[in-house]
């Protein structure tokens, strides 16, 4: 029953969050968050421990494709006298984006922390405040995976037109 209690807390908090202005909220959303508060700061715990997990494991792939794939072979292309400006950029362009991405789990970690540490109980309106701080910079990190993943999209299709340019 707690479960769906924070469930329901955390659905109406996040229903009533407006990410582009700051909202003073009702008396009732105020008593939501502040009689919840314990549960949703054990909520918001797990997904910054999820969320440093993933980050670790992202970091790592993104990490492999810029110099175990984007590098190497770009590397051995020029190597070869077959150098490929179009790959060449999408190596420069993945290698700016992980850091743009870096940059932004950064940022978006400082600020769950300082959610975390906001007084819920006592502090309703700072902590709703604070929670759209945390999901604008959320939504950059997700922005930035978005970006990084179409760009290896790209780079596939560059490294098919590539092989089927060899075959010829």
């Amino acid at each position: 029953m707690k479960k769906a209690s924070l469930l329901i807390a955390i659905v109406l908090v996040a229903a009533a969050v407006n990410p582009v202005s700051a909202k003073t909220l009702s008396e009732e959303q105020m008593g939501l968050i502040s009689s919840n508060c314990s549960s949703i700061k054990l909520q918001l715990k797990r997904i910054q421990k999820d969320d440093a997990r993933n980050r670790v494991h992202l970091g790592a792939q993104y990490e492999s494709i810029a110099t175990n794939l984007m590098m190497n072979l770009n590397l051995r292309l020029v190597k070869n006298g077959m150098a490929s400006a179009e790959l060449a950029e999408q190596q420069t362009t993945f290698m700016s984006e992980r850091d743009r991405f870096k940059d932004d789990y950064i940022g978006y970690s400082q600020e769950l922390e300082t959610l975390i540490s906001v007084d819920c109980k006592n502090e309703p309106q700072k902590f709703y405040n604070q929670l759209n701080t945390v999901r604008k910079k959320r939504k950059d990190v997700d922005s930035s995976m978005k970006r990084l993943s179409n760009i290896v999209k790209e780079h596939r299709q560059s490294l098919e037109s590539l092989k089927e340019g060899l075959k010829k």
